[in-house]
């Protein structure tokens, strides 16, 4: 979310905006998003999160705070488990220095120290509901060509991840039809 300094910004304008990015992951069709926001104004922010957090399946992590920008990983709990519980998923993440026990909050505190260290654990793409064979072959563990490109770069058989992106993409826009439609945004409940 990026606010000029020049626009008059209120809280309606900060939350629509963060929630219309994030709505794939309240409605849990997609696991996580990772979101850098600029914000002006920190009581704006912290009344952003009570909103968004008001939803008892939405959970968020602020990372790399730098002046009035900061990383924040929002996560649809039961979305994200059952995400991260695939067998192929878990073995992926196993095999790259995760937890050999699964547990969802160990897990993301592995991702978070990650993400706050200078190598980008590119394996977040499986948090985000990415195929494995996409994230794979990204990480140049696969011999799988770029097939497509759009909210990742897609290897080999299109057909899932496609399949994948449009589920991501109808989640958003009945998402943001709904939250255009209501009067009070703080009845985020309402939408979903």
């Amino acid at each position: 979310m990026r606010l000029n300094k020049g626009c008059k910004v209120d809280f309606r304008d900060c939350i629509t905006c963060i929630l219309k990015n994030i709505g794939a992951t309240i409605m849990g069709v997609k696991p996580a998003e990772l979101r850098n926001i600029r914000f002006n104004n920190s009581e704006i922010w912290d009344r952003c999160k009570s909103t968004i957090l008001a939803y008892d399946q939405i959970e968020m992590i602020e990372l790399n705070k730098k002046d009035n920008r900061k990383q924040v990983l929002f996560y649809h709990e039961a979305a994200l488990d059952q995400q991260l519980r695939k067998a192929e998923v878990l073995k992926f993440l196993k095999k790259h220095g995760y937890p050999q026990k699964y547990n969802l909050k160990s897990y993301l505190n592995c991702l978070v120290k990650r993400l706050r260290s200078n190598d980008f654990p590119h394996e977040i793409g499986l948090f985000f509901g990415y195929p494995l064979k996409d994230v794979l072959g990204f990480m140049g563990y696969s011999d799988l060509e770029v097939t497509y490109s759009k909210e990742w770069k897609i290897y080999g058989d299109k057909a899932i991840s496609l399949l994948q992106q449009k589920r991501f993409e109808l989640a958003r826009e009945y998402f943001n039809k709904r939250i255009d439609k209501i009067k009070e945004i703080e009845q985020l409940h309402n939408v979903i």
